[in-house]
């Protein structure tokens, strides 16, 4: 007869081989101011997107022309946006849903959905600054 006290052990044996390894790209520091026009950009988001299929991109918010955050290591492709708040359209619609104000980015597409910006992401920490134009 098989005793069952062995396969107490193999849950335990798989949660420690799952926590044992980092799982996923390296990672690095990213951080960096970026203008607008000469003029600190007082707000958007910056994304660092990779062309390996699986990595996913990754967005950081800045604020005061200013962003930080972490990366996975290696070439990424820069897209930077910056907002402005529009009102809805008229279409006669009622409900606070149809009065919310909507974003939307005022960046020429050269820096976001058409971008050739493009950083290599190396161990410890990167520094990037950016200069972009509203045209």
């Amino acid at each position: 007869m098989l005793s069952w006290k062995p396969l107490l052990f193999i849950p335990l044996a798989l949660l420690l081989i799952g926590c044992s390894k980092k799982s996923g790209p390296a990672t690095a520091t990213v951080k960096g101011k970026i203008t607008l026009d000469s003029a600190t950009m007082a707000s958007g988001k910056i994304t660092f997107e990779d062309p390996t299929p699986g990595i996913p991109a990754v967005t950081i918010d800045v604020k005061d022309g200013m962003y930080e955050g972490s990366v996975p290591v290696g070439k990424k492709t820069v897209r930077i946006e910056s907002f402005k708040l529009l009102d809805p359209p008229k279409n006669g619609m009622k409900g606070e849903m149809y009065e919310k104000k909507i974003e939307q980015n005022f960046l020429p597409a050269k820096y976001n959905t058409a971008s050739t910006i493009s950083k290599e992401v190396v161990s410890g920490s990167n520094a990037f600054d950016f200069e972009v134009t509203s045209k």
